[in-house]
């Protein structure tokens, strides 16, 4: 399909969430004529799903959980899937016993003594309040001798675990911004998140996306390097086969 970058007012580099809404909103609300550019072979980015023989929605990249707090969010890509209501809980093999990750009140009930359990949530609670999210750095920090002791814990029972398998490669070499990853949360809901809007698209998020970009004024190249197409000049315009391009570029790949 011969494609002529001129005739289309913006170029969107990426088709995966953050592209295709982007594309979808341009082109139904400004009515912009919209060329998305893929290096893959597919829509959706590490979003991508897709039923194997046994009709099962396998994520291909990895677990996608959809959850927002924001009405306006939802709402919107309503528009585009039916959902399937799903709130993720997730339990940890700790010294024989799986207990609930992240590490709450009902895992401080199942490796301590009660006694010991009830004194450290009341701790807990009266140190940081009921329903709050330590990162493992804040309770280090504590003044306490048993807040810094069950940082420690968490920090060794689940965060290097944790570590290990989901980034490949020791807890030392990792930004202290993901410690916050596995806070201590100061409440009895199993949830791994309390976002009031949780769910799954129904028909996958590829088909989320596609329905997205399945507007008459938005096109879609897979298999495109978008660097093997458009260049910068020295005086920062972009360049198409040789011609400027006045349209609106907007990169949303890989940084």
């Amino acid at each position: 399909m011969h494609i002529d970058y001129q005739d289309y007012d913006v170029i969107v580099i990426g088709a995966g969430f953050s592209g295709a809404v982007l594309a979808e909103q341009l082109a139904s609300k400004a009515n912009f004529s919209v060329l998305v550019l893929e290096q893959r072979e597919h829509t959706a980015g590490n979003c991508y799903d897709y039923q194997n023989e046994h009709g099962i929605r396998v994520h291909k990249y990895g677990p996608h959980l959809f959850h927002t707090d924001n009405q306006n969010v939802w709402n919107y890509l309503s528009q585009f899937t039916e959902w399937t209501p799903y709130e993720h809980e997730v339990l940890s093999r700790i010294d024989g016993q799986l207990v609930p990750l992240p590490f709450n009140l009902n895992t401080l009930d199942k490796l301590f003594d009660k006694p010991d359990a009830e004194r450290i949530a009341t701790l807990l609670v009266k140190e940081y309040g009921e329903g709050k999210k330590i990162p493992i750095l804040t309770l280090r920090k504590s003044d306490h001798p048993e807040l810094r002791q069950i940082a420690e814990l968490v920090y060794e029972k689940f965060f290097v675990n944790y570590t290990s398998k989901q980034w490949g490669c020791s807890p030392e070499s990792i930004s202290p911004a993901v410690l916050a990853r596995v806070p201590v949360v100061i409440s009895r809901d199993n949830r791994y998140f309390q976002d009031p809007y949780q769910a799954i698209p129904k028909q996958g998020y590829h088909g989320l996306i596609e329905k997205l970009l399945d507007h008459p004024n938005i096109t879609v190249q897979l298999n495109v390097d978008a660097l093997a197409v458009l260049q910068v000049s020295d005086t920062n315009k972009v360049v198409i086969n040789g011609h400027i391009f006045d349209g609106i570029v907007a990169y949303t790949g890989m940084l």
